[in-house]
């Protein structure tokens, strides 16, 4: 079968974020089919970007084809950002009818973060004879909405809302990495969507594949350790939606001997130092290479993940940090007011209220308190979770088995239509 991938995000291992549509097509292509990932060369999520002379300039990583498409540099979520969307999904539109002929697509997803890029999905599709899946990561115009403060009447929203509903109405099926996303489609009037949900995963790296890590971060963790500290870490993004102010207040009750490590960067990382005021009990260090984080998360006691108080999360969250932490057999300390409660559901750690410090170092300081054998057996039970419900290897096979049976449903309708 030959599948036809369009996330403008998409990467790599090499690349970094973002990286579900990398893995997924590397476990498709390891069964035996093509498969083309269309991304911009351009995105602000990557660590490295790729260097495409002309759109369409094709790069190959594990069995997996890249196909970039030039759009303009920016900085920032403005004006430039806006602009590589329109830029990709103009290409898009406009070479459809090429890429259809060049991929033969038998399915297309359409998998960016923005709905926008169905209406050249769509129309590949139908060019090519092909099942169209419409894949959601965020729920658009709603996460705007809610993260923007911006009106439902504002323009911008309606395209975005219109775009949303043409997925919905177009795309022959859809897949979410959302649990409960279905009762959004259905909340917005979509009763008859024929909807799967696919979690986000882990890909469970054999040793000789990770990276050390170097002095930068090895030197700090283990001197904590040999001090006899009680880490609980902190590794991602600093950004708002985090909300790791509270995870910062939380030192401010913690018992004597633990200690706050946030590791990575972003745009809130200045004033989370600020924030931290010199408390000896926090140290920041900077992000790691993806296949650094199984060893960064070996020096943590507990682990810690955090997230503003948001509507959004009524449709549950699908956070990519937790399976990693999971992966690394830590107790965690989860502030996700989400309707999946995949910590709970594991039995691997506390789940607290989130936004409320006085919780974190609760929790922190029961942990503490924590017999060595408990702790290990709690971070057993996330790694067992996390292998059985969310190796990509397993996920991958489900999204295959729903991509096929979608579009040998096509190919059955068309050839019905050619027979009337």
């Amino acid at each position: 079968m030959n599948i036809l991938y369009i996330d403008h995000y998409a990467g790599s291992d090499k690349m970094g974020m973002e990286f579900r549509p990398f893995y997924m097509a590397r476990e498709w292509v390891r069964s035996g089919h093509d498969v083309t990932i269309l991304a911009a060369d351009y995105s602000h999520l990557r660590a490295k970007n790729p260097e495409a002379p002309y759109d369409f300039f094709e790069t190959v990583e594990e069995g997996v084809r890249f196909s970039w498409i030039k759009t303009p540099r920016y900085v920032g979520n403005r004006v430039r950002r806006i602009r590589n969307m329109y830029a990709f999904i103009g290409k898009l539109s406009r070479f459809a009818g090429t890429i259809a002929e060049k991929y033969k697509p038998d399915v297309v997803i359409n998998s960016s973060t923005y709905p926008m890029d169905v209406y050249p999905a769509v129309k590949i599709a139908r060019i090519s004879g092909a099942a169209t899946c419409y894949e959601i990561h965020d729920i658009w115009p709603m996460s705007l909405m809610v993260l923007g403060s911006r009106p439902k009447w504002e323009p911008a929203m309606q395209v975005v809302q219109m775009a949303e509903n043409y997925c919905y109405k177009n795309c022959d099926t859809v897949v979410s990495v959302l649990p409960d996303a279905d009762r959004h489609i259905k909340e917005i009037g979509f009763d008859k969507v024929d909807f799967h949900y696919i979690p986000n995963g882990v890909f469970i790296e054999p040793q000789a594949a990770c990276e050390p890590l170097g002095g930068e971060w090895t030197e700090p963790l283990s001197r904590l350790k040999s001090e006899g500290k009680f880490i609980v870490m902190y590794a991602g993004g600093h950004a708002l939606s985090n909300a790791l102010w509270c995870f910062i207040d939380s030192a401010d009750t913690l018992p004597d001997g633990c200690t706050l490590v946030l590791v990575g960067n972003g745009s809130e990382k200045p004033e989370l130092i600020k924030r931290a005021n010199g408390r000896k009990n926090i140290v920041f260090l900077d992000s790691v290479k993806k296949r650094c984080m199984h060893e960064l998360l070996g020096y943590a006691d507990v682990l810690y993940l955090g997230a503003k108080k948001s509507p959004l999360y009524s449709y549950g969250v699908g956070m990519n940090k937790l399976y990693d932490y999971m992966l690394a057999a830590r107790p965690i300390i989860y502030g996700v007011g989400s309707s999946n409660r995949p910590v709970e559901e594991a039995h691997c750690g506390i789940t607290v209220e989130p936004e409320d410090p006085k919780a974190i170092s609760e929790a922190a300081g029961l942990l503490m308190k924590t017999p060595r054998e408990q702790l290990a057996v709690m971070g057993k039970n996330g790694y067992d979770y996390v292998v059985k419900n969310h190796d990509y290897k397993i996920l991958a096979d489900r999204f295959l088995r729903i991509l096929e049976d979608t579009a040998d449903n096509i190919k059955r309708n068309n050839q019905n239509s050619r027979d009337l």
